[in-house]
């Protein structure tokens, strides 16, 4: 026990010593602000929620197909003779599998397209932040990104002296 802590005593030491530090100026950008106060980030937040209601749509209605198949089986059960309740249960079961793809189809497809939309504004984000960030001598910036999972970020915590995100969306909402 007495070696395993000298050890590990040895090597932070020695990390502290070889590893400069670093006094560069760091700033950050909080994207949720950039997404909520710029006009590409509500064109992008629009564009997003056009695409999901979309796709909630489609996934609605074949829901909707699935349940009035089966409330249909379920009344016309005893009328039905095994070969046609047989044949209602398979139709019943090929419209679920249908269903249950484009429900994982649509998912993907959303996601995909999120995606798709977050790299162009980022992109924009990095342009924008890099033209700041020479201008005012910044060697390091961060983008602030809530985890809503983790409910963490990158910068957890930046001082408002540090906080570049207000320029970027004038310089933004500027062009």
């Amino acid at each position: 026990m007495r070696k395993t802590m000298l050890a590990a005593f040895v090597c932070l030491t020695v990390m502290l010593i070889a590893v400069p530090t670093f006094a560069g100026k760091v700033g950050f950008v909080d994207l949720q602000k950039v997404l909520d106060l710029t006009k590409m980030g509500k064109q992008v937040s629009k564009e997003i929620a056009a695409k999901t209601d979309e796709w909630k749509i489609k996934v609605k209605k074949a829901e909707l197909q699935v349940v009035t198949l089966r409330d249909e089986l379920q009344r016309s059960e005893s009328a039905l003779s095994d070969e046609a309740k047989k044949k209602k249960v398979e139709e019943l079961n090929k419209k679920l599998m249908e269903f249950q793809q484009l429900y994982q189809q649509a998912s993907m497809e959303v996601e995909q397209f999120k995606l798709e939309q977050f790299k162009k504004i980022i992109a924009k984000i990095k342009e924008v932040t890099n033209t700041i960030a020479r201008s005012e001598g910044y060697d390091m910036v961060l983008l602030k990104v809530e985890d809503v999972m983790t409910e963490g970020s990158v910068v957890l915590y930046g001082s408002a002296s540090v906080d570049l995100t207000d320029k970027v969306i004038r310089q933004m909402n500027a062009q």
